[in-house]
């Protein structure tokens, strides 16, 4: 049902979650920089779930899912919490793009891969719940709306694009123009790494995650494909044929490897385990991109999530790195 989301009591908020609150408090600082643009709030955001109204700049943020706290930073915006990540390479559960805007700032960590943290995050006293790029449903959205309004994807779970992600965000915390200037100043850092790339104009790809165990064939409405194209690559004619009419991403098995071969191959693998299991695999191992050398390792969960849902902190992490790669092809 649709419905306009309004800034509820606290004491309506506990009453609803009194039975399994937690005892966590936030030890994150309230972010009390004033950054709204003039006659940039109250706004209204339509999203799946209806629609959330801000009426003033919130100060005590928390982001659900991959990475709109990249947003709120570039904003110059402090979450008082946001997701916590963990995978090769990371210590401290913070992605090191959003560790290098945060310095000293330590703001708590949520773990939602098991269901959103309803408790701790109500104990952290929000003004504004970010969930732009995330798999909340319409209960968790109603839950969450009893706690601070609450933002959620548009239209699709996970399927939020980094400039879209950007925009929304920025009318949340009243920076429509911030938002707008940032986004136009990373398609120009993309149209840069493109112009220097001219080699990589019409070349074939295709982008894949996984191990001996499974393989993911991402499709041409995925973020990660979608930045590639703005290089001038294309979905490989084997990729685009796996996937038909299906979003995001299939699975391809071992029958269909033959179908996979590219100018360029780029395989995420997070832990650093999957390309010497499949290097084990003669189908895959005999693909002609892998024998020529014409594939990409993306090792470690950062440079995994740099370029799985793209933004404009995270592509200046990891993006040059894998353009200077391909232009070695």
């Amino acid at each position: 049902m649709k419905s306009t989301t309004r800034i509820v009591a606290a004491l309506a908020a506990i009453a609803l979650l009194a039975g399994c609150q937690s005892s966590t408090e936030s030890t994150a600082s309230e972010d009390t920089t004033q950054l709204a643009e003039a006659g940039a709030l109250p706004v209204t955001v339509d999203h799946a779930y209806g629609s959330t109204t801000i009426e003033t700049e919130p100060q005590r943020i928390v982001t659900i899912g991959w990475n709109s706290q990249d947003s709120v930073l570039a904003l110059g915006k402090t979450p008082v919490a946001m997701e916590s990540f963990s995978g090769a390479g990371l210590e401290n559960g913070i992605l090191p793009w959003d560790e290098e805007v945060l310095g000293d700032v330590e703001p708590t960590l949520l773990d939602s891969t098991s269901g959103v943290p309803f408790e701790q995050i109500l104990a952290l006293e929000p003004d504004v719940i970010i969930a732009v790029v995330s798999g909340i449903t319409e209960d968790d959205y109603a839950r969450l709306s009893q706690i601070a309004p609450t933002i959620p994807f548009k239209e699709t779970a996970w399927a939020t694009t980094w400039q879209e992600q950007m925009s929304t965000i920025g009318s949340v915390l009243g920076q429509p123009k911030r938002a707008a200037e940032l986004i136009e100043e990373t398609d120009d850092s993309i149209a840069d790494l493109a112009a220097g790339s001219p080699n990589l104009n019409g070349k074939t790809l295709t982008f894949l995650s996984g191990n001996i165990d499974g393989l993911t064939n991402y499709c041409a409405d995925d973020g990660r494909v979608i930045l590639m194209s703005q290089l001038g690559l294309k979905q490989s004619a084997g990729s685009a044929e796996l996937c038909g009419d299906t979003q995001g991403s299939v699975t391809a098995s071992r029958e269909q490897y033959n179908e996979l071969d590219a100018d360029v191959i780029v395989l995420n693998d997070a832990s650093g385990q999957g390309l010497p299991g499949l290097m084990g695999d003669k189908l895959f191992a005999d693909l002609p991109a892998v024998k020529d050398g014409r594939l990409i390792q993306q090792l470690g969960l950062a440079r995994v999530m740099a370029l799985a849902s793209p933004t404009s902190l995270s592509v200046k992490y990891a993006f040059a790195e894998l353009v200077s790669k391909m232009n070695g092809f």
